[in-house]
């Protein structure tokens, strides 16, 4: 997990995204914010759920 929160986005990409949702007139339910959130969001849709979060598990290294 940690070497993933390295990796992460910059927090100015999610503060953004934060931004965005609050004054947007006509929020969504979800926003993406960074590149890793928008392909998730993209596997999910496509990906069964059991197959998604096994791989999500094995990438953080938990018990899969």
């Amino acid at each position: 997990m940690r070497t993933s929160i390295k990796a992460g986005d910059n927090p100015n990409v999610v503060a953004a995204a934060i931004v965005k949702a609050a004054t947007d007139p006509s929020p969504k339910a979800r926003y993406a914010a960074g590149k890793m959130a928008r392909k998730v969001s993209l596997l999910r849709r496509f990906v069964p759920a059991p197959a998604f979060d096994k791989s999500l598990r094995k990438l953080h290294g938990l018990p899969v």
